[in-house]
């Protein structure tokens, strides 16, 4: 089986064209999910939603799962339309862009190469 993911340009971030992946397990989806970010000794979990651009902006499930892209393996965290938004209240919102926004950073999706980084629950679900 095949997941496609397109992600619009918006205030949350740049967004991403059409990318294709293999799936290589069944795909978690929830509320949120905590994520390692950073090196170490400074590595920080931090919870990590999916962005929809609905109604200006708002939060949607969360996904993963194991994938393959080319030759490469590692484990997709995907959300919405508009993204992934990684929360954190020790981040500055830029005036006029993501200021309307909840704290954090926005991506498109999160690579992942250790499925030890997810959470075990998850980890159990994917992992494969």
């Amino acid at each position: 089986m095949t997941i496609q993911i397109y992600v619009k340009s918006t205030s949350n971030c740049e967004g991403m064209s059409l990318q294709t992946f293999e799936t290589l397990s069944p795909i978690w989806t929830g509320e949120k999910i905590r994520l390692p970010f950073g090196e170490p000794p400074k590595v920080k979990r931090l919870e990590v939603v999916g962005w929809s651009d609905l109604f200006f902006g708002q939060a949607c499930p969360v996904n993963v799962a194991k994938v393959r892209a080319g030759s490469i393996t590692g484990w997709l965290v995907y959300g919405g339309n508009s993204g992934v938004r990684i929360l954190s209240n020790q981040a500055k919102p830029t005036p006029g862009v993501d200021d309307h926004l909840p704290r954090g950073f926005g991506q498109p999706m999160i690579w992942l190469t250790d499925s030890r980084d997810l959470p075990r629950n998850v980890r159990k679900a994917v992992d494969k």
